[in-house]
């Protein structure tokens, strides 16, 4: 406690604790309720327009959002909401559209990889299951509730981040996705109340417009400086680097979650609710963060809060201002969510080892008990590897441009082209661009990790190729469209489809 730099009262840990309590007891009550694979993974295919909402957006509003977009605002102002979280929202939008003929196209749809399977054979949907495993590592979620849980008990990082794997499995395994949407929808709740509570206090408190700015100054050195946090262009990181933040946002097409919940829909007409509801949501939430990530500066600036980390100074901000009770209140919603993430994601996670390896690849003939099983041993293995890159990795963002980067390489124009292509797409397409996008995307942050430079100025590692200096971020401009040149001319000279070899 005495390292911890946000104090909580014991009413503050009451509201915290029975918080948890409550969400593994719904988990632990929809175990008694579920009735083979079908119930556990996809909730019967009956998830409506309500329940849709709140499992889609705290799913996609976790710790990645609250301290990444919170960690990019504290350097950059606002140009974190237009070049990093106003993408994401144009993505949703074309969402809300295809994601009903998905639907329309597949109805018994399970997993994004069942296109990958279907269209091009083995090889593609075993490469693209792979890339949607190591994206749904919950890396970022685990790294984030370290941070909540070192900020608030002084604890070591690594604890918080096994405390966390640990919680959030234990709901999530025994419930499934009936557990997860129900404890999303509270979650959402929680969350979306207490980010606008935070930001309206402490905003107030710090003086407003001009007590902000005067921090920002201070923390800066100079007003110039200090402008660039309201200019939408500005901002230390390269054009090229925001660039490459703005194209993560396309990985909104390919999500793992996405699919799920999209195949677990009730209908067309409940995911098109859903997504109407949901858009103004993710703004508002976006929005809320990137100004957090300012005051955070603002208040290092003023001599408020320590010199804390970027993607901690939110939460050290807010826990300056609220008062008790409101403060556990506030934890209470960080942790929904963390948790509305991760339960998500390991739960898609053993979906890829339960069904798309082990039902479709190993044993097609398996029954609904022995799929789940799977499914809950590949959770297991995905908590296990999130741990071990939660340590791996410095900076939330770098997660996060690493798994967009496989995701998008692997299955976003293989999945796509699959699902509208007028003709039968070619099975060496689709295999060569899942194929080369895994290894290439691996290969790419192996380099940059291990044998890049760290740079102490940017915050980053660089890779030199000759005369240029490419930074970390920047392989998904490189591999991306490597990858559909690559795809497009293999679609042109194969011959094979799937159909004609099954």
């Amino acid at each position: 406690m005495e390292n911890s730099v946000v104090q909580l009262h014991v009413i503050d840990w009451a509201i915290v604790i029975l918080y948890i309590a409550f969400m593994l007891f719904v988990g632990f009550y929809f175990s008694k309720k579920k009735q083979g694979f079908d119930d556990y993974f996809m909730a019967g295919r009956s998830l409506t327009a309500p329940l849709l909402v709140g499992t889609l957006v705290s799913t996609f509003y976790g710790l990645d959002t609250l301290f990444g977009t919170s960690e990019v605002g504290f350097y950059e102002g606002i140009s974190a909401f237009f070049a990093y979280s106003l993408p994401y929202t144009a993505l949703y939008v074309i969402m809300a559209v295809l994601a009903p003929k998905f639907k329309e196209m597949f109805p018994d749809g399970t997993t994004m990889q069942d296109i990958a399977f279907r269209k091009y054979g083995k090889p593609a949907g075993i490469f693209t299951s792979i890339a949607s495993f190591l994206y749904s590592t919950n890396t970022m979620e685990m790294m984030g509730i370290g941070f909540i849980l070192n900020l608030i008990t002084g604890m070591p990082i690594w604890t918080g981040v096994i405390i966390g794997a640990v919680l959030v499995l234990v709901y999530t395994w025994t419930g499934g996705l009936w557990a997860v949407t129900m404890t999303d929808f509270i979650q959402f709740i929680s969350m979306m109340i207490t980010v606008g509570i935070a930001l309206i206090v402490a905003w107030k408190a710090i003086g407003g417009y001009d007590g902000v700015f005067e921090g920002l100054v201070e923390w800066t050195g100079s007003e110039e400086d200090a402008n660039y946090f309201f200019s939408v262009g500005a901002g230390y990181l390269s054009p090229w680097t925001l660039v490459s933040y703005g194209v993560t946002s396309l990985a909104v097409l390919a999500e793992p979650a996405f699919f799920q919940r999209v195949f677990a829909s009730s209908g067309p007409k409940e995911i098109q609710k859903a997504f109407a509801a949901g858009v103004p949501m993710w703004l508002s939430f976006d929005w809320c963060v990137t100004f957090l990530g300012i005051l955070g500066a603002a208040a290092i600036g003023l001599g408020i809060i320590p010199e804390v980390e970027a993607n901690q100074a939110l939460f050290a901000i807010v826990g300056q201002y609220l008062p008790v009770g409101l403060l556990g209140v506030f934890l209470a919603g960080v942790l929904a969510a963390a948790m509305s993430t991760a339960d998500s994601y390991f739960l898609v996670a053993g979906g890829v080892i339960g069904y798309d390896i082990y039902k479709n690849v190993i044993k097609p003939d398996a029954t609904s008990e022995q799929i789940e099983r799977m499914t809950k041993l590949g959770m297991l293995v995905s908590a296990a590897l999130a741990i071990g890159l939660a340590f791996t990795f410095d900076r939330i963002m770098e997660v996060w441009v690493f798994q967009a980067t496989i995701i998008l390489s692997v299955a976003l124009v293989p999945v796509y082209f699959g699902a509208f292509s007028r003709k039968p797409p070619k099975k060496i397409a689709g295999t060569l661009a899942t194929g080369f996008g895994l290894i290439f995307s691996v290969v790419w942050y192996i380099w940059s990790n291990f044998f890049g430079t760290w740079s102490d100025e940017w915050e980053v590692y660089l890779i030199k190729i000759g005369n240029i200096e490419l930074w970390q971020e920047h392989g998904i401009l490189i591999i991306v469209p490597t990858v559909i040149i690559i795809y497009l001319i293999a679609n042109a000279v194969g011959k094979e489809t799937v159909a004609e070899v099954s």
